[in-house]
């Protein structure tokens, strides 16, 4: 498969992304309105316009949010467009990663209760599932209608869904429903990524390194923590709190073999360990990379999500470096959906910042958090 044409491409959409020192502008922008105009000079111009005409009468940080969604559907499907046919199965690879967000992200919408619209606003239209299917599947609230409305459009995520829905309803575990989702779609991928081509190897290496960051928090997840209340199956659900439950299932159900870097010797001993310092602890002396060491020491094990973040930028930027000693391979196209979607969350978290009112600071230690700005 030749990626120069595509490559080239990509290098030269790379070239329009934004840098701290642009983030820094945009954060001193003092308006939403300021700051909708300053991305109007940027490539994001047109997709603004095209919000505003097509919401007339909408608030600014709607057509922001509009805005930057048409942006990245209009880009990413230019990769899709121009990329070599026998690339195609390794593109869809790439993009089932934001597949299982979307899915996972209006599964726990429904089952906690969250209005579509903020559900939607957080999605990310990068694979199977274009804008208007999101929408419509965000208004849903029952998992047994998604997974009918999964079946019938011909989704090969309806399959897993259906498949662990009676568990769900009888013990209400939404980790059931998302380690289903993580098993089906590694599992599903990784046979179709045959022969020894190098960037075959390339997006093997990407599915193995979401399996180890899926095995982590979902280890995270059974560790008990000190900062977060846990909750017996009689117990009734409440909200973000319900972060531990008593699974009815054995730990080892949870693991997804195949990874890099945690064996499922590894998974059981680390389940079993009394809270989650202790569990970093052992992650950290499990990991041989120094960057994925470092990356457990810096994050607080109590913020899942922040850790999800964590090691989404992790594998981000993995993949760059090796796009920079790659130059014609696939990893330049890994490495642009990473910074990309990276790009869309900080726009979107500066152009919320500005429609509350956030003070400059706030935002910016949310930057330096979840994305080291």
């Amino acid at each position: 498969m030749d990626f120069g044409y595509i490559n080239a491409r990509v290098r030269a959409w790379k070239g329009d992304l934004f840098s701290e020192a642009h983030y820094n502008d945009f954060l001193a922008i003092d308006s939403l309105e300021g700051f909708i105009g300053k991305l109007k000079g940027t490539s994001y111009g047109f997709d603004l316009e095209e919000a505003r005409a097509r919401f007339s009468g909408k608030d600014g940080i709607t057509i922001v949010e509009k805005g930057l969604k048409g942006n990245l559907i209009r880009t990413f499907r230019k990769i899709w467009d121009e990329s070599p046919s026998g690339a195609r199965i390794l593109i869809k690879a790439i993009l089932s990663f934001w597949d299982i967000y979307n899915l996972t992200t209006i599964i726990r919408g429904i089952h906690r209760g969250i209005s579509p619209d903020e559900v939607y606003s957080i999605l990310i239209p990068a694979g199977d599932f274009d804008e208007s299917a999101l929408r419509e599947l965000t208004q849903l609230r029952d998992i047994r209608l998604l997974a009918q409305i999964l079946d019938t459009w011909g989704s090969p995520y309806g399959r897993p869904l259906k498949g662990c829905l009676p568990g769900y309803l009888k013990n209400k575990e939404i980790i059931e429903i998302e380690l289903a989702l993580d098993r089906f779609v590694y599992s599903f991928y990784l046979p179709m990524l045959k022969g020894k081509n190098f960037n075959v190897s390339l997006v093997k290496e990407l599915v193995k390194e979401r399996i180890d960051a899926s095995n982590i928090i979902t280890l995270f997840k059974f560790v008990p923590s000190p900062h977060v209340l846990t909750f017996g199956k009689g117990d009734k659900d409440k909200g973000d709190l319900l972060v531990k439950s008593q699974s009815p299932y054995p730990v080892l159900e949870y693991y997804i073999p195949h990874g890099k870097r945690l064996t499922e010797k590894d998974f059981i001993v680390l389940s079993r360990c009394k809270d989650m310092n202790e569990l970093s602890s052992g992650l950290i002396v499990r990991m041989k990379e120094e960057n994925w060491k470092e990356m457990l020491r810096m994050v607080d094990p109590t913020d899942i999500s922040m850790l999800e973040v964590e090691m989404e930028d992790l594998i981000g930027r993995g993949f760059c470096n090796k796009a920079v000693t790659n130059p014609l391979s696939i990893a330049v196209i890994v490495c642009f959906y990473f910074r990309k979607i990276r790009e869309i969350k900080i726009l979107r978290l500066i152009g919320r910042g500005k429609e509350f009112l956030i003070p400059v600071k706030e935002i910016k230690r949310y930057l330096r958090m979840g994305y080291g700005l």
